[in-house]
């Protein structure tokens, strides 16, 4: 009956301690020595039945411990615990219960476009943890083609995967691994790995129970980044509020949100000025991929179709902004570093709250600047109208922070082509001009009809006209100025006269055609003396006494002659050069000379005359002209 010296009790001696282990290397070892050794059928069967017995004991075992480990799971999961906790549990739970040596949860971060081990219990813990690896790594595109648990049984023989993490397990000398994704809702979320120092030889009851085990553990992990998400993105709220009422304003807000989505983020106005640019607290370099002025030129060029979000590319880098609008018109632009599709959904929500909140905190920086400028602006109106009395113009200076200690002039910037209606684009300009002038360079402004009024200290004139000039062409081309400069204003009851004198000054550059679009009143002269005249009755009745004959023989007649008039005394009554500017022979001159004398009765060669005849014609335009 005994063969090889093996006997009956020692065959009991060496079963009982195998029915408590979970070797199965050595129930196979001690079932091929009993094949060998006894012939006993009905020892074998029974065997057999043991082997099968503690089996079932083990799944049995491992079904309820799993059952245990996803209560205590769904647990934590109530509990809003972290989902770091929530992985530790599933990995250390899962390791007591099966015969791994070594448990590793992955989780897929499909922004980065890797897999992190988040958790791991047994061999490794120390130095596996928080290991990443490419999705598009051999061993990585292999477990993704697999949406069931899968053995490798010799990790060895599948040199084609080799990836830093199948690297690192080999180092820790294991052999063999059980793969199992974690699928939740149809996405694979990530994968738990139970890696063992010996081969695997698990049967498909536990393979089944390991797969249900995963589904239920993908779902609570998916329910607690939702809870998780929901906790963070009410914490966010709550924390965006608290900056705006606490006035830490557009930079707190800001900076909230670069550190919750940790991207950077540069926050436009309409206009293209940088309100602030916010880089996350865990940035490892400085951030200087916004170009301000050419972003916001891409940014125009993509908002022909309004929408609240969009990409536009600069220098090969693509920018998402969302825009903020009130009352239909976009007031500011929220521009990150990143292609829309790759934002998560936590992060949209967190820009969408945020933008919610920054359009209040724009909406009240706008209408606490509108009530202001419009307090400016009737000011400014009260001033040039002469209407107030100088007493209580200068009390109310003071509550808007003017001093009149200063010496100011007047600017009045008047559109060449006064027929077209430009409203709309001067109150952007002059919208404009209040963000990028400084307030003491630009203490009032305001638009009257098609013109627009500047008040600015006389020792600045020229650098702010400069400005304003230079603007307008670059930034609306559509709109062409002359400008007019008044002289110095010395006292309160003088801003009438000073607001006359730049009005004037436009009104000459627009008779005359200057060629230079700024124009200061002082530089006219006695035609500026004679224009600013208030008895303008009498200065029509001066150009009619000299003009009208004239003007009514070329309508009669449809000659030129006021014209032949008018190129004569511009050119010093020079006969030769004033009949080259009339394309005319100097007879022909002399000719249209001698009949505008007899139409006028007067001597055209005495010089009180032709001076009369000069300011006439000066008149004459301006009359035409207003």
């Amino acid at each position: 009956m005994i063969q090889n010296e093996l006997t009956y009790s020692d065959f009991i001696g060496e079963l009982i301690p195998l029915i408590q282990s979970n070797d199965e290397k050595k129930w196979d070892a001690l079932k091929e020595r009993l094949h060998e050794d006894y012939s006993d059928e009905k020892l074998q069967s029974h065997f057999y039945a043991l082997q099968t017995l503690k089996q079932k004991a083990d799944f049995l075992k491992f079904s309820t411990s799993t059952f245990e480990i996803l209560h205590q799971i769904n647990l934590e999961v109530a509990s809003l615990a972290p989902l770091t906790d929530i992985l530790n549990l599933s990995a250390t739970h899962l390791l007591d219960v099966s015969k791994a040596h070594s448990v590793l949860v992955g989780m897929i971060n499909h922004e980065k476009a890797c897999i992190r081990i988040e958790a791991v219990a047994g061999i490794g813990k120390s130095d596996m943890l928080f290991i990443e690896e490419s999705l598009d790594s051999p061993f990585q595109k292999q477990l993704s083609k697999n949406q069931e648990p899968f053995i490798l049984a010799d990790i060895s023989e599948h040199t084609s995967l080799e990836s830093p993490l199948f690297q690192n397990l080999k180092e820790k000398n294991i052999v063999s691994l059980i793969c199992s994704p974690l699928v939740a809702h149809g996405e694979r979320v990530g994968i738990i790995f139970l890696a063992r120092t010996v081969l695997y030889h698990s049967k498909l009851p536990l393979l089944q129970m390991l797969k249900y085990f995963c589904h239920q553990t993908a779902l609570s992990i998916s329910n607690a980044k939702l809870y998780s998400n929901e906790v963070r993105v009410s914490k966010l709220h709550d924390e965006l509020f608290e900056e705006a009422l606490n006035k830490g304003g557009n930079k707190g807000i800001l900076q909230k949100v670069s550190n919750f989505i940790e991207e950077p983020i540069l926050l436009l106005d309409e206009f293209g000025n940088c309100i602030y640019e916010a880089t996350p607290r865990n940035a490892t370099s400085n951030i200087d991929q916004f170009n301000h002025a050419e972003l916001y030129k891409y940014v125009l060029q993509s908002e022909d179709n309004p929408q609240t979000s969009f990409e536009v590319t600069h220098k090969r880098q693509i920018f998402s902004v969302f825009t903020i609008t009130l009352h239909n018109q976009t007031v500011a632009y929220v521009i990150v570093p990143k292609r829309l599709k790759a934002f998560d959904r936590l992060s949209v929500v967190a820009i969408e709250q945020a933008k919610n909140v920054l359009a209040l905190q724009i909406n009240q920086e706008k209408t606490s600047i509108e009530v202001e400028n419009r307090l400016r602006q009737d000011y400014l109106h009260d001033l040039i109208s002469g209407l107030e009395t100088e007493e209580n113009l200068i009390r109310r200076a003071r509550y808007l922070n003017i001093s009149f200690e200063k010496t100011y002039a007047i600017i009045v910037m008047s559109p060449i082509e006064s027929k077209e209606d430009h409203t709309i684009s001067l109150n952007r300009v002059i919208e404009k001009f209040g963000y990028l002038i400084d307030e003491e360079l630009l203490p009032l402004s305001m638009i009257q009809g098609q013109k627009i009024i500047l008040v600015t200290p006389e020792q600045h004139i020229r650098t702010v006209a400069n400005f304003a000039l230079n603007y307008v062409e670059d930034k609306h081309p559509e709109l062409q100025f002359h400008i007019g400069i008044s002289n110095a204003i010395v006292r309160v009851k003088d801003y009438l006269k000073g607001f006359n004198e730049a009005k004037k000054a436009t009104e000459f550059a627009h008779s005359f055609q200057f060629k230079t679009p700024i124009v200061h009143f002082n530089e006219l002269g006695i035609i500026g003396l004679l224009f600013n005249t208030e008895n303008t009755e009498h200065m029509k009745e001066f150009m009619n006494r000299y003009l009208e004959k004239i003007i009514q023989y070329d309508a009669q007649n449809k000659s030129e002659l006021l014209k032949t008039l008018e190129v004569f005394l511009d050119n010093e009554s020079a006969i030769q050069v004033s009949a080259e500017k009339l394309h005319i022979h100097y007879n022909t001159l002399r000719y249209r000379l001698n009949r505008i004398g007899e139409i006028l009765e007067i001597d055209l060669a005495h010089t009180k005359n032709r001076l009369n005849l000069q300011i006439a014609i000066i008149i004459h335009r301006l009359v035409k002209q207003e």
